[in-house]
């Protein structure tokens, strides 16, 4: 915060659209290197998301919100990370872009 010159003390809500535009660009230059993976034996299940029942399917679209699609990481689907995970994203983003585009 101190580096865009945000008083961190203030409530987040009382942050200007500029100065919220400052930080995003400043955090997206930081620099993030990746050194080594954990190992197999450390890999990860991805649990927790939106409720599979408020989801159509067939669009990927939200029950609850029109035009809000769901896909991905997002959704509650139990599962390892790595493969499963990058697929359930590509199939689910294609369903929602296939869906939405046919709108």
């Amino acid at each position: 915060m101190a580096r865009v010159g945000i008083d961190g003390e203030i409530f987040s809500h009382s942050v200007s659209r500029e100065e919220r535009i400052k930080l995003i660009a400043t955090i997206k230059q930081i620099p993030l290197h990746v050194k080594e993976l954990l190992g197999e034996d450390k890999a990860v299940v991805s649990s927790g998301g939106v409720d599979l029942s408020e989801i159509n399917f067939k669009t990927m679209q939200s029950r609850l919100i029109p035009n809000l699609y769901i896909v991905g990481d997002v959704l509650n689907v139990d599962r390892p990370s790595g493969g499963y995970s990058l697929q359930l994203c590509w199939t689910t983003g294609f369903v929602a872009g296939s869906s939405a585009a046919a709108a």
